[in-house]
């Protein structure tokens, strides 16, 4: 009896957590390269030149703003120091992408960088944190973030 009992549970468990998977959508940018973007987010029109902006429909959470750069990285290992060091940034070492990662205050608002070289090309990406309540919901919706920043593809 208890063993049927674990085992519902396990399988209970399995389809809790497998429900809870973010569902993504292939993106194709204009500029040049594909990413994964989650289901419910949608992209905006924005001033900025050469810029890809996003947000989550559901829910605000935040806008996501991809600036792929229209000249190469001559040192790629070298820019990325001096930026770390800049900014008291944190590396960044993804299986295709290499970058750094910082964040700071403006006007009340938290603004999450992302300076990323992929096969080379460079990005500038940021998030503003939206309508979100305590670390806890900030922590997961950047993981969101991180999770179509790992996806960035160049063609």
């Amino acid at each position: 009896m208890k063993v049927k009992h674990i085992i519902l549970m396990l399988i209970l468990i399995g389809l809790t957590n497998c429900s809870n998977k973010l569902k993504m959508k292939q993106y194709n940018s204009e500029y040049n390269y594909s990413m994964n973007l989650p289901e419910n987010w949608s992209e905006y029109e924005t001033d900025e030149k050469n810029t890809n902006a996003f947000f989550d429909t559901t829910r605000w959470t935040g806008n996501l703003r991809i600036s792929p750069m229209d000249y190469k990285v001559k040192n790629p290992k070298e820019f990325l120091r001096e930026t770390l060091t800049e900014n008291n940034g944190q590396d960044i070492n993804w299986n295709n992408i290499n970058g750094v990662y910082y964040s700071e205050n403006k006007n009340d608002e938290a603004i999450h960088y992302w300076y990323l070289i992929e096969n080379n090309k460079f990005y500038v990406c940021s998030f503003i944190i939206g309508n979100l309540n305590g670390k806890t919901e900030i922590e997961e919706e950047l993981n969101r973030v991180i999770e179509v920043l790992k996806s960035i593809k160049s063609k």
